[in-house]
């Protein structure tokens, strides 16, 4: 399965490059194993300080927190979920949040 993935800029030498590509996973890929994948290839840069925060969003709706001082995300979604039930078309979109506290911006997404 093709999956469209990007991210946001974490600075503006950042923005010299594009940042979306596609990435090929196996149908029954799960949306934790999309975005162990993706940390695994380095696709979220590593901020120096260590701490940053990004919102997963697939298909632009919310799904998870991820945050460099984390070893695991915490998903708002069924992390289990396979790819295939976000659709035909699945886009993956990190959005950075710099260094917001994880926690509160997790108790946010799950409490909507």
């Amino acid at each position: 399965m093709i999956i469209n993935v990007d991210r946001s800029s974490v600075a503006m030498g950042d923005d010299v490059y594009p940042h979306a590509k596609t990435i090929d996973l196996p149908e029954s890929s799960t949306i934790a194993e999309a975005v162990a994948s993706l940390r695994q290839r380095r696709f979220l840069p590593h901020i120096a300080g260590g701490r940053a925060t990004w919102v997963l969003e697939v298909n632009g709706a919310p799904a998870a927190v991820i945050a460099q001082q984390w070893a695991e995300p915490k998903f708002a979604v069924d992390p289990f979920a396979s790819l295939r039930s976000f659709g035909n078309e699945v886009s993956l979109m990190f959005r950075y949040r710099a260094q917001i506290d994880p926690d509160d911006l997790y108790d946010t997404l799950a409490a909507e």
